[in-house]
């Protein structure tokens, strides 16, 4: 939503101004994808578009999960499942990795987050920096594990299904990078 405003005394002078509050476009994404590696489909459950301080579009983004999975199965990592990323900006590596680390501080208490820190080292390591139109997703799949791929291409799956519990806090643990996120997300 557009709006014009006139300044007081000076006719012909318009300021154009984007409404904060204006609804974006929603997200589009396919209601069922393809299991990486495996002939299995996995269904929509949301999506969401994520946009930081009530501006800054970042991405878009959904969750897939097996036919019949419900939140618990997701939530304990018991059911494959997805997040997929559309990015509508370009977000440095470093912004992505500082992000991701003060939830996982947020939503995990100390000896959960060094159980999983060798491991998230590896993943934050296997991370890039993503750009306009970039896309990326990760997939758990249980007695495989978590695995990142940028733009359709694997990068690293990291094992365990409490990386998978852990992880993924982010986005769908109780104190979640946004609410609505996670509401849109985990609908079920």
């Amino acid at each position: 939503m557009i709006k014009v405003l006139q300044c007081a005394g000076t006719a012909s002078v318009l300021f154009i101004c984007t409404v904060a509050n204006a609804k974006s476009p929603e997200p589009t994404f396919p209601t069922s994808i393809g299991l990486p590696s495996t002939e299995d489909k996995l269904y929509k459950i949301g999506e969401h578009r994520y946009i930081h301080k009530m501006f800054f579009k970042i991405y878009d983004v959904a969750l897939y999960a097996e036919d019949g999975a419900q939140r618990k199965d997701i939530l304990d990592a018991k059911a494959s499942y997805q997040l997929q990323f559309r990015y509508l900006r370009g977000v440095d590596k470093s912004i992505i990795l500082k992000s991701s680390a003060k939830m996982l501080r947020k939503n995990l208490v100390p000896e959960e987050l060094d159980s999983i820190t060798a491991r998230l080292n590896r993943l934050n390591t296997a991370y890039q920096t993503v750009g306009k139109g970039d896309r990326s997703s990760l997939t758990y799949q249980p007695g495989i594990g978590t695995t990142l791929h940028i733009n359709d291409l694997p990068i690293i799956t990291i094992e365990g299904e409490d990386f998978a519990r852990h992880y993924f806090t982010i986005w769908l643990g109780k104190l979640p990078i946004s609410k609505s996120l996670k509401e849109d997300l985990i609908k079920i």
